[in-house]
């Protein structure tokens, strides 16, 4: 292969645009597909790697197992930092406590996510300002140091370092300005205090570090080299075995776990944590990916680039047949078979890189929607290494797509080809095109029946009955809980507003994913259960619009704010209570806690069982008890929910000038339980009908070549008596086995990944199947109408003209 074959190449493909066109820009559109994909498997795969010594940075968890549903946590009680500290395997280590602050710059209030740290965070993850001193700042109780686009947001494109802001009422002075974090990190923060800093409360500061129970903060060590994170954990299980909490909790709670520890406590690597499971979906995670989801998209990418290259072989191997006489008589004056090879991947290889090129571009075009789409920054996929690569792949491609074609021309032999004996492509060649052709719809369907399935289950879960209406409810986080007098105005404000006809308050909105807190609830008879506590106010259930399975619920008129001794249970809570019957709950005396902490209660109903989390999680048992100790509102309004939220704004800025309060519909917070599901479900859907195209084209030019190579049997027939009927049933059937063999194939595969994907929830669509049987019906439809031309042009063949042409 040498220059003259590429000159030579260039001017049969100019001379052939339509041919040319295709080709290029079908396999563009894969090479397109593909580049995004792998881009973003790369992405994924490399978070946090930009850490120096990631290896050595490890998150300690932990695992609550005395509460009702037990989950690993990025955040763990405070106080085993200085345990890891003191066991001697540790260089260094930090805790980070998120504090999701207000902060205001002249009449500007915007919303900033800080992180508290210790002294030793900027060296272990390698942090240096861009400018100010970092280490001062993280010294002093009053200043801050914030990223860059930050710092843009809050002060504009000036000098920003020596600014003030205020962050409830008090004012920091901006110490020092950083670098945005980058998008593949798991450790994100709009900005940086220092662990002493007076924007974290100092009375929360020092009961979480001395508190072996509570959730504090997430941790991180940097172990010393040679040290093994085995080694530390077991230290930290140590002290978890020993620490204050067990005698705290006492004998009995003990005993319920049967063998089970208290509290369990891991290590997780830094570089490990953006796939953590263990973490994966409990509340208060940093954002995670699904391993086995970034396997499927790289296995996708490689099967939409595997269909386009299918297609350009097909269309090439036919280009190839109609060219044996020149091929013929390129043999017979003296090309060898490395002139013809070279001849045939000289254009392969133009081809490909045309279209690697072409496909660099639409990717680069589409990555700002591409990154939209998967939520996430992916500004810098394509560096120069990155484009190196495409094209390396390009040629590769090329090369391989290119070889078939080839084989096929050294096969032509002149005196049959010369004859007009030698227009026709072998048997096997035959079959292999007929297997790739299985392979485009065996691909096309399992995608199609994959993505069917996680949109409907994704919209049977959006769509799921939580137990009351959402599309009256405007949900309002408040800064500060009910004791506070400014959340008390605010609320009896809100009450008053035209078409609010209740404004309810509880700990956190239904629908969010909730810690809690648990507590052991035991009947007058010593049985007893963990169960979820949901502080609520009195009108909580009439302004959801809930009714009692059983006796009565709160009631503002005859329950009072902030009393313990009347509680409503759910439908959960009254199984694991093991009352035979909802009513046989009602009026019953039940132990909230343990010690002298516990709080006498009776039950005086029982509601039904809301969904305040999705469908991914069965239902926990939850005790309602009034409390003031809440800060999210809940408003009713048969009126224009848009304009009660321009309302809540005039009455932030009434009764919380310095604050930003988080104001959505309730519907939103269940729709967010899903984000992920629906991106999923788009993204495969947008490849579906990329595979579903390439299907089509492919059994198009199929079709095109089986109809011209059976021309002379078709004439035969008719010359016999076959009707149009006869001939359309000859053509259809080669086609409809293609199909039923890809459906074969497809399926199976198709329903495992489904059941896969389905056994993550509680409660599955009905008829779910039936997304399978959509998906073949869909792809058959498609392959009919790209053979339909075809099949009616056999039909209509003159015998006259085909022998002639023959």
């Amino acid at each position: 292969m040498n220059l003259r074959d590429f000159r030579i190449g260039l001017r049969l493909l100019v001379k052939e645009p339509a041919y040319s066109s295709v080709v290029v820009l079908g396999l563009s559109v894969g090479f397109a597909v593909c580049f995004l994909l792998l881009g973003f498997v790369r992405y994924a795969c490399s978070y946090d790697a930009f850490v120096p010594d990631a290896s050595r940075i490890y998150l300690i968890k932990h695992k609550l197992n005395i509460i009702g549903k037990p989950a690993w946590y990025e955040s763990t009680p405070l106080p085993f930092l200085a345990v890891a500290q003191r066991s001697g395997m540790v260089e260094s280590g930090t805790a980070l406590m998120s504090l999701d602050v207000s902060a205001k710059v002249g009449a500007v209030v915007q919303p900033l996510s800080l992180s508290a740290v210790h002294a030793s965070f900027p060296e272990m993850f390698h942090l240096h300002p861009i400018e100010g001193d970092l280490a001062q700042t993280l010294s002093r109780p009053d200043t801050i140091a914030l990223t860059r686009s930050t710092a843009n947001r809050l002060f504009g494109d000036g000098a920003a370092v020596g600014r003030t802001l205020q962050i409830a009422g008090k004012s920091y002075t901006l110490g020092a300005l950083l670098a945005d974090v980058p998008g593949n990190s798991t450790v994100t923060y709009d900005g940086l205090v220092g662990i002493d800093s007076a924007a974290w409360a100092d009375e929360e500061r020092k009961f979480l570090f001395q508190s072996w129970g509570n959730i504090g903060a997430k941790m991180y060590v940097k172990l010393k080299p040679g040290a093994m994170p085995e080694a530390l954990a077991g230290v930290l299980q140590e002290a978890a075995d020993h620490s204050p909490l067990i005698k705290e909790l006492g004998p009995e709670v003990i005993a319920e776990l049967g063998g089970k520890k208290v509290m369990d406590l891991r290590l997780g690597a830094l570089s490990d944590m953006y796939f953590d499971n263990d973490t994966a979906y409990s509340p208060m995670s940093s954002q995670h990916g699904d391993l086995r989801v970034v396997i499927a998209l790289a296995g996708v990418a490689v099967l939409i680039l595997l269909l386009a290259v299918i297609n350009y072989v097909n269309l090439a191997t036919v280009r190839t047949l109609r060219r044996q006489r020149e091929i013929a008589v390129r043999k017979v004056l003296g090309a060898g078979v490395g002139r013809l090879t070279g001849q045939f991947l000289a254009e392969s290889l133009l081809v490909s890189l045309s279209a690697t090129v072409l496909g660099l571009a639409l990717a680069a075009l589409l990555l700002p929607l591409f990154s939209e789409l998967m939520d996430r920054r992916l500004e810098h996929m394509f560096t120069a290494g990155a484009v190196l690569l495409a094209l390396a792949l390009g040629a590769a491609v090329g090369a391989l797509a290119g070889s078939y074609p080839a084989w096929v021309a050294w096969r032509v032999r002149p005196p049959r080809t010369l004859a007009g004996r030698g227009g026709s492509e072998t048997g096997a060649g035959l079959w292999l095109r007929r297997a790739l052709t299985v392979l485009q719809f065996s691909t096309a369907i399992g995608l199609s029946g994959v993505t069917l399935t996680i949109a409907y289950q994704t919209r049977y879960a959006m769509a799921a009955d939580p137990g009351f209406d959402t599309h009256p409810l405007l949900v309002v986080g408040l800064p500060a809980d009910l004791q506070n007098p400014a959340s008390r105005g605010l609320r009896e404000a809100l009450s008053h507003l035209p078409g609010v006809d209740g404004v309810a308050a509880a700990a956190d909105p239904v629908g969010r994913g909730f810690i809690g807190a648990n507590v052991g609830l035991a009947r007058s008879d010593g049985i007893k259960a963990s169960v979820v506590t949901r502080p609520v106010s009195p009108n909580f259930f009439s302004v959801y619009g809930v009714a009692a399975r059983a006796g009565r619920l709160f009631d503002s008129q005859r329950d009072q704010e902030d009393r313990r001794d009347t509680v409503v249970l759910n439908g959960a809570a009254v199984r694991a209570l093991r009352f035979a019957t909802p009513e046989a709950a009602v009026g019953q005396l039940v132990t909230m806690g343990d010690g002298p902490e516990a709080v006498a209660a009776r039950v005086i109903g029982v509601a039904p069982d809301i969904r305040h989390e999705g469908l991914h999680d069965v239902a926990q048992p939850i005790v309602y008890f009034p409390a003031l100790s809440i800060n999210t509102l809940t408003a009713r309004s048969h009126g224009d929910l848009t304009a009660l939220e321009s309302a809540v704004g005039d009455l932030q800025r009434q009764y919380f000038p310095n604050d930003v309060l988080e104001v959505r519909r309730a519907g939103s917070y269940f729709a967010l339980n899903y984000a992920d599901d629906l991106r999923l479900a788009k993204l495969l859907g947008l490849a579906s009908a990329i595979a579903i195209g390439i299907a089509a084209f492919g059994i198009y030019v199929l079709a095109a070549y089986s109809v011209q190579r059976r021309e002379r049997e078709i004439v035969l027939r008719k010359l016999y008596g076959a009707d149009a009927r006869a001939i359309g049933l000859l053509i259809g059937k080669e086609f409809s086995v293609l199909v039923g063999v890809g459906a074969a194939i497809g399926l199976p595969l198709a329903w495992f990944a489904t059941e896969h994907y389905l056994s993550s929830f509680v409660e599955r669509a009905p008829l779910a199947g039936l997304a399978l049987a959509l998906a073949l019906a869909l792809v058959a439809l498609v392959a009919l109408c790209a053979t339909l031309r075809h099949t009616l042009k056999a039909t209509g063949i003159a015998p006259a003209l085909a022998f002639r042409t023959a």
